[in-house]
């Protein structure tokens, strides 16, 4: 992973060392910012992608009724219907896969961030309040021991496993747009909805927490662009179809 983690540590050098005032919380911050910006146009055709399936869907019901007993015809319709309206079933996997390098990189920065930044100290502490290379504690006796540490810590979990639950909620719903009662409990990504946020916890409180607070600012971040897209398609809409956007 060297390989991938050399790239963000040049650019997270370039950002502790002349925009972040020597501050590695506020490197962080804009480190995310700019990973978030340079993914955007991946979120958007991911969030159209959906917007489109989500308008097609009356035309694949129609397909399913037509050819209730023959599952390929099905499929070899659906296929022509989503090549007619240039649309990808599987890129909303896409960012996903693009977000899983960055993270494991950040983790190697955060782990050795002295292999990556050019500075004879580097300052882990953020806001007077967190300090970013140490794991947050849950156990309350390693708490209670250092109180000042490990208490603030304790935020940054929190926000971490709130921010993940309201981003894929927000998906969610953007994906299923109108639909309500019983379709909207068939959704399988419900149950990731109940579990990711769950994993995220557990993850804040097994590695340093940097990589937690990248993981909070990447989820606020992502929401920001969540609602912002959501108003354009809004728009969209208001003027005709998404599916000829």
């Amino acid at each position: 992973m060297d390989f991938i983690a050399k790239p963000f540590g040049v650019l997270m050098n370039f950002i502790y060392n002349f925009l972040a005032f020597d501050n590695y919380g506020l490197a962080l911050v804009l480190f995310t910012f700019i990973t978030k910006l340079l993914l955007f146009p991946l979120t958007y055709n991911q969030q159209k992608s959906l917007e489109k399936q989500q308008e097609l869907t009356p035309k694949l019901e129609e397909i399913k009724n037509s050819y209730p007993n023959d599952k390929q015809k099905q499929q070899e319709e659906q296929q022509k219907l989503y090549q007619k309206y240039n649309v990808n079933p599987l890129s909303g996997c896409l960012p996903l896969l693009l977000q899983l390098p960055l993270i494991m990189a950040l983790y190697r920065i955060i782990r050795e961030p002295i292999k990556y930044i050019s500075a004879e100290a580097i300052n882990m502490n953020f806001l007077g309040l967190f300090q970013l290379d140490v794991v947050p504690a849950w156990n309350p006796k390693v708490i209670a021991a250092n109180p000042k540490l490990y208490v603030p810590l304790l935020f940054i979990p929190i926000v971490t496993i709130v921010s993940t639950y309201l981003q894929q909620y927000l998906s969610t719903k953007m994906a299923q747009g109108n639909k309500k009662g019983k379709e909207e409990k068939k959704n399988p990504m419900s149950g990731m909805m109940k579990i990711m946020p769950l994993m995220t916890l557990a993850f804040s409180f097994m590695v340093p927490s940097g990589l937690g607070l990248y993981w909070a600012l990447g989820n606020i971040f992502g929401i920001i662009q969540l609602i912002l897209i959501k108003k354009v398609f809004v728009s969209k809409k208001k003027e005709g179809s998404v599916i000829n956007v």
